[in-house]
């Protein structure tokens, strides 16, 4: 991807998009429970996207992958999730609902089933829209996009 000024503004645009449908998920909704749910059906769409010829174009894969996805996906929140468990158990949990009441073990083994069906949902979309697309593309898109 050439970065260009209209791709910086395609990213923003995307980006603010995501990032405002990803804030209205929170609503009503337990923090890990909303990062759940964001993140999975974030990584089946950027999987979706990764592989549906009708989004190849700069354009398209600026706006979609990168910023709208980008922007409603919160890899950044489980990140921040799994630290902020650590220095509490480090400090002796005074939040988090105590690290989640049943145990560390328990609150750390939560994010890493929301990071494996993360990676599940990209795979299992990317394979489902590489079949009826009929688009065997890679999974990376560092070889050369495809045309429309």
């Amino acid at each position: 991807m050439k970065i260009s000024w209209k791709t910086i503004g395609l990213v923003f645009a995307g980006g603010a998009l995501g990032t405002l449908l990803r804030f209205s998920t929170s609503w009503g909704l337990d923090e890990m429970i909303s990062v759940a749910i964001v993140n999975i059906v974030g990584s089946a769409l950027i999987g979706w996207l990764n592989s549906d010829p009708r989004f190849a174009s700069e354009g398209k894969r600026a706006f979609w992958a990168v910023g709208f996805s980008g922007g409603f996906t919160t890899m950044s929140a489980l990140a921040l999730l799994t630290s902020s468990g650590v220095i509490m158990l480090i400090q002796g949990a005074k939040s988090i609902s105590d690290v989640f009441s049943s145990g560390p073990m328990t609150f750390f083994g939560i994010l890493i089933a929301i990071f494996a069906a993360s990676l599940l949902a990209y795979w299992g979309a990317h394979a489902l829209t590489a079949r009826l697309t009929g688009n065997e593309a890679a999974v990376s898109h560092d070889v050369e996009e495809v045309t429309e």
